[in-house]
């Protein structure tokens, strides 16, 4: 969901990354493990760590009661996600991973918070990204103009940081707090970093460093930090690369 909305549908399930992995390039082909693995873990992606992590999440947000009715929404709607994510060079499995656990088994719910539709936009999220929010016309509702809006803020994310697991983790969390922790992590290595003031020098650092979500997530100072983000925040990008990797294996059982 966008930044500042209440956790609903499959996501909560605190976690703590315990392993540092480091960063390998990604084709926008499937590799050996499924994409969104290697976007979270990097060249780690093969692990048995990494896989029995994948797995541990994998059965927790199956288990959840929202589960198949969020599958079907996401097979409903697959084409349009997967066309819109190529159209904007989004990974496939971040653009599923995210409508999946998001969703909360319909298109148009509403969550406590004011999140809605598909990607569970924020209203105001959802303005920036060119829809119409009034008490008369939520375009939030419309699951074309959602869809596109929701990738749109994925491919806005990766713009600014330079990488699809952090820009997975932003989505959730907000590029603010995506910026805080890499500040975090940057000054306990001796680099001074400027945050969100300067996105530009965020993203040379992430890129010229090959930081990955987890190598970010997995260090104690920013653990520190994330400990005070509301709704498992840190658990976010896990839960993503579960639910890519579960409709993955949906499909293959399908055909």
């Amino acid at each position: 969901m966008s930044a500042g909305a209440a956790i609903v549908g499959l996501l909560q399930l605190p976690f703590t990354p315990t392993i540092e992995f480091h960063q390998s390039t990604v084709s926008a082909e499937t590799t050996t493990a499924p994409q969104i693995a290697s976007i979270v873990y990097g060249d780690k992606a093969n692990t048995v760590e990494a896989q029995d992590e994948i797995a541990s999440q994998k059965a927790f947000v199956s288990s959840r009661g929202a589960y198949d009715a969020s599958l079907a929404v996401v097979e409903k709607n697959a084409d349009e996600i997967k066309q819109t994510a190529a159209d904007k060079g989004v990974p496939q499995d971040v653009a599923i991973g995210v409508a999946f656990l998001e969703n909360g088994g319909s298109e148009t719910a509403k969550s406590p918070a004011g999140a809605m539709g598909i990607y569970q936009l924020m209203p105001g999220t959802a303005r920036n990204l060119g829809l119409t929010v009034t008490k008369s016309v939520d375009e939030r509702k419309d699951v074309s103009k959602s869809i596109d809006a929701g990738v749109s803020y994925l491919a806005t994310n990766y713009d600014e940081l330079g990488d699809w697991g952090l820009a997975t983790w932003a989505y959730h969390a907000g590029a603010g707090n995506v910026a805080k922790a890499l500040k975090i992590y940057a000054s306990e290595r001796g680099v001074t970093l400027a945050g969100v003031s300067n996105f530009a020098e965020l993203k040379n650092y992430v890129v010229s460093n090959g930081i990955t979500v987890d190598m970010l997530l997995s260090d104690p100072g920013v653990q520190q930090f994330t400990t005070k983000l509301a709704d498992d925040s840190d658990g976010y990008p896990y839960k993503v690369a579960a639910t890519a990797t579960l409709y993955r294996e949906a499909q293959a059982e399908n055909s």
